[in-house]
Parts: structure tokens; sequence; C-alpha cells
């Protein structure tokens, strides 16, 4: 019983990353476009996932047979897969729309197999195991910058006005659901250490904030997101280590949206590098600076490599899917 009422408690809390992406849609037309293709890609996740247990097939990372617990996993991938393309999925057809939706879904759902192959096979230094996706992210916002413009430069004008949104603090953090730890009383324990190091993260993006007399939007909410995926791989090491790094780690990533404004880059363009591939990138290498060297899986050398492999087969296979959809562009764009 108690495992049903914790498991409905982060279904609850999945909801806010669903929330998080209806606050962020300009349109009121296109915040119940979005609805239906989150809820009508969760029924055919759900209904396929059904499928495959009538027939005894279990697929890596949906081993649970807890309804909360699987819909709170197509919460938090349907999130990382609004990220990938935001607003700018509302300028397909409606059929074409949901397609895409439903297919990015279904690419995310992958990487629960592939993490698990990374794991077992070459041992990479991930703790949380969520790197992956903001890695993805990533590299579908840095590639969108690049190749797609915002289809609606005046909505993200206007959505710089917008009032920070302080319930959506700390819900990087919940993020850890997707982790191997949620059934274990030490999971508890280890938000509670994730929760400091994202303090400690948000006080420094916003101490450069205070000393470039520039407010920006949701820096409250960046701050966390930084702590939270950069220190993601590194879970168990010593707080007297992590928290004072990552008070700097949060300096350097205001710094890198203040560099990253000069280049007059979109709203959601810049939140996207700094919440989500910065950290990744960091959180690739900062074991080799908070993890003593005999809890290193691999040699130093061995090591290094194992982690640029970890992040460059996300990072282009990722950049290589957004190449795909960049064919299918709508024309009048």
């Amino acid at each position: 019983m108690i495992s049903i009422e914790i498991d409905f408690i982060y279904f609850f809390v999945s909801l806010f990353f669903l929330h998080r992406c209806l606050v962020s849609v300009s349109s009121e037309e296109n915040k119940n476009l979005l609805l239906l293709y989150w809820m009508g890609t969760s029924f055919l996740g759900f209904l396929f996932l059904l499928s495959l247990s009538r027939w005894g097939i279990i697929g890596f990372g949906w081993e649970t047979k807890s309804f909360f617990l699987v819909l709170t996993k197509f919460n938090l991938i349907l999130f990382f897969t609004y990220q990938t393309l935001e607003e700018r999925i509302f300028s397909f057809r409606r059929s074409i729309g949901f397609l895409l939706t439903l297919l990015l879904f279904v690419f995310f759902s992958s990487f629960f197999f592939w993490i698990q192959i990374f794991q077992t096979e070459i041992h990479a230094e991930d703790q949380a195991l969520f790197l992956p996706f903001t890695i993805a992210v990533g590299a579908f916002v840095w590639s969108r910058e690049m190749f797609w413009t915002n289809p609606n430069p005046m909505e993200s004008k206007l959505g710089e006005g917008k009032n920070i949104h302080l319930s959506f603090l700390f819900l990087p953090c919940f993020l850890y659901v997707l982790s191997p730890f949620t059934t274990n009383y030490g999971f508890v324990e280890m938000i509670a250490s994730v929760l400091l190091v994202s303090i400690s993260s948000l006080v420094g993006f916003l101490l450069i904030s205070q000393i470039l007399k520039v407010s920006i939007p949701e820096e409250a909410e960046m701050g966390v997101w930084v702590g939270t995926v950069s220190f993601s791989s590194s879970l168990g090491a010593e707080l007297l280590v992590t928290i004072p790094l990552a008070f700097f780690v949060g300096m350097f990533a205001r710094g890198m949206y203040f560099y990253l404004d000069g280049l007059d880059w979109s709203r959601s363009g810049k939140r996207g590098v700094v919440a989500f591939l910065i950290p990744s990138i960091l959180g690739i290498f900062l074991p080799f600076l908070v993890r003593e060297p005999k809890d290193w899986v691999h040699a130093p050398y061995v090591l290094l490599g194992v982690q640029v492999l970890y992040f460059l087969s996300f990072y282009l296979v990722s950049s290589l899917v957004f190449g795909v959809l960049l064919l299918f562009k709508p024309k009048s764009e």
C-alpha cells in the first residue's frame, strides 16, 4: 500500500512537468493542442506496453507493474519530447505534429535500452542515469538555434515579460524519479543532497545576475537545473566538495547565458543550452573532480574515453534525428 502511495506522489509531481510546458506556450489554442498530443501519446504508449506485457515482453526501463510509475515516466519523457522543438511543433499540421511527438517519444523511450548497454558493457560513470536525456535535449536546442529560428519571434519577445514561476523552482530535482534508486529508502536522503547542491548552484547563478545588475526570466529555475544535471553523474560524492563546486558551476552557467545573450539567441534557446547542454557536458567530466580515483571504474584515460563516447553517442544521434526532422520543416517558414 505504501508503495502505491509513493508512486501516486511521483505521478502527481510529474504533472508539474506538463504544467511547466503549458505555461511556456503563448497561445490558448496551442495549449489545448499540446494537451491533446500529450494525452494521446500517453494513451498509445500505455496501450503498447500493455500489449507487450500480454505477450510476456518487457522493455528496458518499463519493468514496473505500477500504473502510476509508468505514467510518471511518460510525463517525464514527454517533457523532454516537448523541449526538443517547443512551439515549433505547432507549425506542422496537427496530424504531422502528433506523429512527430509520438516518434520523438519513442526515440526518448529507447534511451533506457541504450543506457543499460552503456552501464553493463563499458561502465560509463553516470549515477542517476538521466544524463543522456538532457544531452539529447541540449543537442536539439543547439541545432534548432543554428538551423531553425523561432517562427514566432514576437511571441518570444512577449515571453520575456512573463513572471518567474517559483512553483517550478525545484522541479528539476524530481528527474531523479528516472534513476534506479526510487524504490530505495535512501532515495529521500539522495534527493536532500541534490537539493543542497542545486541551491548552491542557484546562489552562484543569482550572484552573477546581481553583479551584472541584469535579471533574466526563469533565472531561479535555471540555476537549479544547472546544479541538478551537472552533479547527477556524481551522486554520493562528499558534500564538502560538491557544494562549493556547485556554487562556481552556477556562476559559470550564468556567464554563459550572458555570452549567449550577446549572440541574440532566442529566450528558449538560451534557456535550453544553459539548463540542459552545458550541465550535461559538465556532468560528463565532474566525476574526475568530485570522486576519488579509487572509486573510478576505469583507469583515468580509459574513463575519459568512455565518458566522451557516452556524450557523443547521444549528442550525435540526437543531432542526426533533428537533421531528419529539418527535412519536414514547413515550407511556409
